[in-house]
């Protein structure tokens, strides 16, 4: 499988039966949606992935809302739907945020050959594509995940980040600015931080901009990003984008919620 992190509908349809396709579709405010969404219909042979349960570890006092599962954890996963390391996956929802989490959990853990379906779901069913309701099986995959630290940054990286970074906040401008927070104990950003709402990088729902207008979008960062969102989810579409346009970004899987769960942490509103 190439580098490339995206496949377009065209030939992911040629490939079933022998990719690992994942659905990743889940909401915030219906844990059960996913899933309900998944049984009424998915592309042939996908299995699902529950964002909490499968893609996300243990919460705790800091960490943020979704932390990275165990090196453990995300092994029953990929054994469960018969991966192995150089099996060939492919990721989907629909707004990209699930499917850009699995691919960069794949990529963190030892996992090369992954790619997001752009224009996820409603795409694939808008043209017509095959859907099923069957529930596959899978004979159990063997996987040894090799956790590669350098990928992501911790709080105690973020507060001694040095000249030659840049902080990227993924999440919407009202958020950003401090104007609104409906999820998190403090409105704000990171001091430092500038803005790029994960959403600046598609062109309608769960399709990825076209990647000379992604050079534009991130054009002038002036470092190294490191991105941010509220838990560590949203900001895997920003990081997925900044890939394929040549950048080797860092995520702060901590997000936001971690940093506002350290008392001492400085938060700024407004532009920077």
């Amino acid at each position: 499988m190439a580098e490339c992190p995206v496949i377009e509908a065209d030939e992911l349809e040629k490939r079933l039966g022998n990719s690992i396709i994942v659905d990743c579709r889940y909401s915030l405010s219906d844990p059960e949606y996913g899933l309900r969404a998944y049984l009424s219909g998915h592309i042939p042979g996908a299995h699902f992935l529950d964002l909490e349960k499968d893609l996300s570890g243990p919460k705790g006092r800091h960490g943020g809302r979704h932390p990275l599962p165990p090196p453990e954890q995300f092994r029953e996963v990929i054994e469960r739907i018969g991966g192995t390391e150089s099996s060939e996956y492919v990721a989907y929802d629909d707004d990209l945020t699930g499917a850009s989490r699995f691919w960069f959990l794949c990529r963190y853990f030892g996992i090369r050959n992954v790619r997001v379906l752009n224009g996820g779901w409603e795409k694939w069913v808008r043209e017509g594509r095959p859907v099923s309701t069957e529930v596959p099986s899978a004979r159990r995959g063997h996987f040894q995940p090799h956790p590669a630290a350098g990928m992501v940054v911790d709080i105690n990286w973020v507060r001694r980040m040095g000249r030659g970074y840049v902080l990227v906040d993924s999440r919407q401008r009202e958020r950003y600015l401090g104007v609104h927070e409906a999820i998190d104990p403090k409105a704000g950003h990171i001091p430092g931080a500038v803005n790029i709402p994960y959403t600046a990088v598609t062109s309608g729902r769960g399709t990825l901009r076209p990647k000379e207008e992604l050079e534009g979008v991130y054009r002038g960062l002036g470092g190294r990003p490191v991105v941010y969102c509220g838990s560590g989810v949203t900001a895997c579409v920003n990081v997925l984008a900044m890939k394929l346009v040549g950048l080797d970004p860092l995520l702060y899987s901590g997000s936001w919620s971690d940093w506002v769960s350290y008392e001492d942490s400085p938060v700024a509103t407004g532009e920077e």
